[in-house]
């Protein structure tokens, strides 16, 4: 049996695993401790790099650079609106007074398009201080948040959203056209029918 080193093959068992480790601490920092993820994803990339001694130029032309830059605009525009109040504003000239299941669907949808460009969480975190307008009127607590919820996540998988971005940049240049157009039939099909779903399974709880 040739030797591994005299080869030069590594197995990338390493690899994975500490990827897996970096990603988990990633979270549990970001999520537990609220620390930004940019540094958080920044220090793992930099512990990846001392560890596993990749080569910067390889690393750097795999970046899929056109999806990080429209992921980033799209966050940028979401975070504006927000601080803006737009949402809210929306939210209160569509609300429809004395209808409590069309004001839930209609924050549903208005949940589910922003999330179609954006992050789910940060979507759903914004919805969430509307939800008791809704309950006031009438809809029930729990079932109102579960929708918001289901209806922010059904969306988040397509070519504009950070999970579907995620999924584009792992996948090989040459299969990432094909996978970004079948990503964005999905992601309009969901946002359509998911939060219309999301609204009739959980609001009339």
């Amino acid at each position: 049996m040739a030797d591994s080193r005299a080869t030069g093959y590594r197995s990338p068992v390493p690899a994975r695993v500490l990827t897996l480790g970096s990603l988990l601490v990633v979270v549990v920092l970001s999520v537990g401790l609220d620390i930004n993820i940019g540094y958080l994803g920044l220090s793992a990339a930099v512990v990846q790099q001392l560890t596993l001694r990749l080569d910067p130029n390889e690393i750097i032309s795999r970046i899929p650079w056109n999806i990080v830059l429209l992921i980033g605009g799209l966050l940028t525009y979401v975070g504006l609106m927000q601080e803006l109040g737009a949402f809210t504003r929306i939210s209160e000239l569509l609300r429809i007074d004395g209808s409590p299941m069309l004001s839930l669907l209609v924050l549903c949808y208005i949940a589910g398009v922003t999330s179609f460009a954006a992050s789910s969480i940060a979507v759903f975190a914004t919805t969430v201080p509307l939800v008791p307008a809704v309950v006031a009127e009438g809809a029930s607590p729990v079932g109102a948040v579960l929708a918001v919820a289901l209806a922010s996540i059904l969306v988040d998988i397509n070519p504009l959203g950070i999970t579907g971005g995620l999924i584009l940049g792992a996948a090989e240049p040459e299969d990432r056209e094909p996978l970004f157009r079948q990503l964005l039939r999905c992601g309009l099909v969901s946002v359509v029918v998911g939060p219309a779903l999301a609204c009739f399974a959980f609001g009339w709880w």
